[in-house]
């Protein structure tokens, strides 16, 4: 799966970014996404785990967290943190999450959104929920 990762990383990077921006990330609403960009995240909404949609027009990764599926009898996930760290060329998102038995509990965060606004072209990009090293449920991206 990392091989595959590392050919689509770097298929749809850009390799030159502007030296005045610099890494961020946001959360941010599905309704605030272009059309393509949200086509791809309804055609994941059956699928629980963290999916990323590489957004080269403007230099960005979405990332999409999703637990909203839900089998009865077992454990609703939430995700409680979001991070995104740097290590030189290595891009890691982190996020922690948590199992519950309340269904109704409305506060709790079963889909999220977010925007990463790249600084600069990564060789890599990892995912660790809760600590442990992750695979992505989906990669894509437009040209």
């Amino acid at each position: 799966m990392k091989n595959i990762w590392l050919l689509m990383l770097g298929v749809l990077f850009l390799t030159g970014c502007s030296t005045e921006s610099s890494l961020s990330f946001s959360k941010t609403s599905k309704g605030s996404l272009n059309k393509d960009i949200q086509a791809f995240f309804i055609d994941m909404k059956q699928q629980n785990g963290v999916h990323l949609y590489f957004d080269n027009h403007n230099e960005t990764i979405l990332v999409y967290l999703n637990g909203a599926n839900v089998v009865k009898g077992e454990n609703a996930l939430h995700f409680t943190e979001f991070e995104v760290e740097e290590e030189v060329d290595t891009l890691n998102l982190l996020y922690k999450s948590d199992e519950t038995s309340d269904y109704s509990n409305s506060s709790l965060e079963h889909e999220l959104f977010y925007e990463i606004k790249l600084d600069k072209a990564y060789s890599e990009v990892n995912l660790f929920k809760n600590g442990s090293q992750e695979t992505f449920g989906t990669i894509s991206g437009n040209k």
